[in-house]
């Protein structure tokens, strides 16, 4: 019997965007941190150049490395979200097969 990761090895990536599709539609805190990036980089278009790697001949502001600072906070707290989630697909996963394989009732 093959385990998940070696039986969809090639649509693993797929399965993780699915969860993360799911949180932004789903989840509320996942949806508001994704916004306040939204706003961050709508206001501010040298960031966005800087993230997107066009950093030849561009300077931060005070301003901007702020901004940035702020970025790098919620990027963290949207991994964490989607870490957590994970976790806890393969947690469910793992319940199903147990229970598919007679190992929980």
């Amino acid at each position: 019997m093959e385990n998940f990761y070696t039986e969809y090895e090639d649509m693993f990536e797929e399965y993780i965007e699915d969860i993360k599709r799911s949180l932004r539609n789903t989840n509320k805190e996942y949806i508001e941190l994704q916004n306040k990036v939204h706003e961050i980089l709508d206001k501010n278009e040298n960031l966005t150049w800087i993230l997107e790697g066009e950093i030849k001949d561009r300077t931060l502001s005070n301003e901007e490395c702020l901004e940035l600072s702020e970025l790098v906070k919620i990027y963290y707290d949207i991994q964490s979200i989607e870490e957590k989630e994970i976790f806890f697909s393969g947690s469910r996963e793992a319940y199903l097969f147990f229970k598919k394989i007679g190992i929980l009732k």
